[in-house]
């Protein structure tokens, strides 16, 4: 074709091509062209960069035009109105750039939506939905702000509480498969035709209850326009996601999305990390060598060390190289990753690869970028708020309730040192009233404690107190961001980063769910650490923190690096300590240093 093509595009073209999508004759805008590509007579390449040129608002008000003119018809027809059309499309086709990959790729992302188009806007909006509802759904279906709904409006209030009811069961039933034989295969079709069903009454009813008075934002989605608003122009929101034929990289910035196939890095390939091979009846690998840890740390230390290093080091080939090649080509320091399924088990910035120039041998993809963690943007927007916002020093801090953890005070004593007037809870005083009474008065805490992750009921996971657990539910009760929200929370000496072996996907951590209460960063860990490591990590941090003043995300990175690169001696002259072994790097080993990880901002 001659250079004049893309003129030959007229503009109600495009608009007729948007609206077979919006009618449901199609599924996407590249399907629609294919269909009359002879009748259109353009390229694939001239329809893209005419639809690119398109700004969204227009787009987002032809699409909802077409919509209206269409419903219209089908009440004019006394048709019952297609729950497809008009809001619900709005979302999907604000933007009309596909992604640069085969219908075979394109086709294994599809059960992420109900009828998602070809178009990275779409595929980040569908992403950002699905993490945002399973976050918002699991933490609110028992709030007490369904009480009002279940005086004003019985029906619905019962039939919410039925649907999520089975849907909790269906995932009940995906964790059982999980830790089975069968834990390898995909979910059988009878169970995944199942969730979807409940899924669209779900939405269906949703629709009914933001009718209600009061009820206008319930579980109400992100739009597309939040997901860039999240982003940063030095540091991009990446969402990955694994299908069963390979994975997908989404990294959105206020300008743009751009997209890295990851062929490699597929379903099977992620399952065997976690769980082992599939012709092994016991589960193995990562999940299997952290249980045997757990239940004997002497004992089987090194084999889940070896296992941290295998499952590492596996992930730098199909996943973290080329996210860092790309991250680096485009001059990015800094990236918050958005892990969807099984991906949220990992700390995939302790990635690897051998590089006889390092101290350890190692390259690490902390080494090359600084990476954070995210449940979505949504989440992000609301945490920068309170941190924008949140400019007093008050630090709370919380020693060691159940007096187990020898290294617990010299750890409290470094993240108070900088603070005026720091409260701090010791041993018994640190019980469940007295700490509940201080939280919403505070900027920064630090948890020196256990912590448990409830899979079944995430409002019921918590940190031992001296007298009982602190739950989640019971901190989303403080409405801490109707008073300004917490800046920082520092988790130690407990795995309150860890979403538990059992759940396979949309896991909600301790971590995610204090942003949800009205927290804007936390630092946790995936496992368990020696109370040693994380006092000399932490020490480390808040010095690098408080005193050379680098933002919190850079200096728990640092302080990660420094306990890994450094010798026992420069360590033990940092912190006071005597070592006979000054010569030795003792902390190199992720075990260490990789488990802690930062989310939020």
């Amino acid at each position: 074709m001659n250079a004049n093509t893309l003129h030959l595009l007229l503009f109600s073209t495009q608009v007729d091509l948007m609206s077979l999508v919006v009618c449901g004759m199609y599924p996407s805008v590249h399907a629609a062209y294919q269909k009359k590509a002879v009748e259109v007579n353009v390229s694939t390449t001239a329809l893209y960069n005419k639809l690119q040129r398109v700004e969204l608002p227009v787009s987002r008000a032809l699409v909802h035009e077409t919509a209206s003119d269409l419903l219209q018809l089908l009440e004019s027809l006394n048709v019952e109105r297609p729950s497809p059309l008009g809001k619900q499309y709005r979302q999907r086709i604000v933007d009309g750039s596909c992604l640069a990959g085969t219908e075979r790729r394109l086709a294994a992302l599809r059960p992420y939506a109900a009828k998602p188009l070809a178009g990275k806007a779409i595929a980040v909006t569908t992403l950002e939905q699905g993490r945002a509802r399973g976050l918002s759904e699991s933490l609110n279906r028992d709030r007490s702000d369904l009480t009002q709904l279940q005086q004003i409006a019985p029906d619905f209030y019962n039939r919410y509480q039925d649907i999520t009811k089975q849907l909790r069961n269906l995932e009940s039933q995906q964790r059982d498969r999980m830790i089975s034989s069968d834990r390898h295969s995909l979910t059988p079709e009878t169970l995944r035709e199942t969730a979807i069903d409940l899924r669209h009454q779900l939405d269906t009813l949703i629709q009914d209850i933001r009718q209600v008075p009061g009820y206008e934002k319930f579980l109400i989605l992100p739009t597309f326009e939040e997901v860039h608003q999240a982003a940063s122009s030095d540091q991009p929101l990446v969402y990955l996601v694994t299908t069963p034929v390979g994975g997908l990289a989404l990294i959105v910035t206020p300008e743009n999305i751009q997209s890295i196939w990851l062929d490699d890095l597929t379903e099977i390939v992620l399952r065997e990390i976690l769980y082992g091979s599939a012709d092994d009846p016991k589960v193995s690998c990562w999940f299997g060598a952290y249980q045997n840890f757990r239940d004997d740390s002497k004992a089987n230390y090194l084999q889940w060390c070896e296992e941290i290093d295998r499952a590492t080091r596996q992930l730098w080939e199909p996943l973290m190289a080329p996210l860092i090649q790309h991250l680096t080509d485009h001059n990015f320091q800094q990236a918050t990753l958005i892990p969807t399924g099984l991906l949220s088990f990992l700390p995939l910035h302790a990635a690897w690869t051998e590089d006889p120039s390092r101290p350890t041998g190692k390259r690490y993809a902390l080494d090359e970028i600084c990476f954070t963690y995210a449940p979505n943007a949504r989440s992000l927007t609301a945490a920068e708020a309170i941190a924008q916002q949140s400019t007093a020093e008050v630090m709370t801090a919380i020693n060691n309730p159940l007096k187990d953890l020898s290294n617990s005070s010299r750890e409290v004593a470094a993240a108070i040192a900088s603070f005026p007037q720091p409260k701090v809870l010791k041993h018994e005083e640190a019980t469940l009233e007295s700490v509940l009474a201080l939280l919403p008065d505070c900027n920064f805490l630090h948890l020196s404690c256990h912590g448990t992750a409830n899979l079944r009921e995430p409002l019921n996971s918590g940190l031992a107190m001296s007298d009982g657990l602190l739950t989640l539910r019971q901190i989303l009760d403080l409405k801490l961001s109707d008073q300004g929200g917490i800046r920082l929370v520092v988790l130690s000496a407990c795995e309150t980063g860890l979403v538990g072996t059992e759940l396979a996907d949309e896991a909600i951590s301790l971590p995610t769910g204090l942003l949800q209460a009205g927290v804007a960063g936390v630092i946790a860990s995936l496992w368990c650490v020696s109370d040693l490591s994380t006092m000399l990590l932490l020490s480390k941090f808040y010095e690098l923190w408080r005193t050379e003043n680098q933002e919190p995300l850079e200096a728990l990175r640092q302080a990660q690096i420094w306990l890994r690169d450094s010798t026992d001696g420069e360590i033990a002259n940092s912190v006071g300590l005597f070592t006979p072994t000054p010569d030795n790097r003792s902390y190199a080993h992720p075990f260490h240093w990789a488990a802690f990880s930062y989310t939020g901002v």
